[in-house]
């Protein structure tokens, strides 16, 4: 019995722990809360953005919000179906959408067109909530040559009824605070 009794108490009090249910959140939640993610995202980056405001198109790295489905949902979405959720975007990698003169003597770095480019970092989902920590990079024009501008945000939403909404927003990088 008194190998039995620490065994019968975490398996009591684990389901206890709050969200240590176990239950993932589902495709349909992924689906409400990466509009959102982007929404918010491009809207600061364009907001925030050192020296002239970014006028250029919207990128999003697809295949981040592919892998963050997976940590979110417990399976992965595919492109299309994100794609088609997000208002399909313009699907960019990191090599596609972040530029870097190396050849001809003057240098910079920017984003295509000078746009935003979006990419979703890591993701945990329950039920409940949702946590995501997403990059945006835009171009820094405050400097000579030009470089890249990243905000990096850990945002958390809380399911409310049967809406998703933004809890917790917490910036880890901001660009305008990097240099001097």
């Amino acid at each position: 019995m008194k190998r039995l009794f620490p065994a019968l108490a975490l398996a009591v009090a684990l389901p206890l722990l709050g969200g240590c249910t176990g239950e993932r959140a589902t495709k349909e939640d992924f689906y409400a809360v990466a509009p959102q993610i982007l929404k918010y995202m491009e809207a600061d980056a364009r907001q925030n953005q050192p020296g002239r405001v970014s006028d250029g198109p919207l990128y999003v790295n697809l295949d981040s919000f592919r892998r963050a489905s997976s940590g979110v949902t417990g399976e992965t979405l595919s492109i299309d179906s994100i794609s088609m959720r997000l208002g399909e975007p313009t699907l960019a990698s990191q090599e596609q959408a972040l530029l870097c003169d190396d050849s001809s003597g003057f240098g910079g770095c920017w984003v295509r067109k000078y746009g935003v480019w979006v990419s979703w970092n890591q993701a945990y989902g329950t039920r409940d909530e949702i946590r995501a920590t997403v990059r945006s990079t835009s171009t820094d024009r405050r400097y000579r040559p030009s470089d890249f501008c990243d905000r990096v945000w850990r945002l958390t939403f809380h399911k409310q009824g049967a809406q998703w909404a933004l809890g917790e927003k917490e910036l880890i990088l901001d660009c305008r605070e990097e240099k001097s």
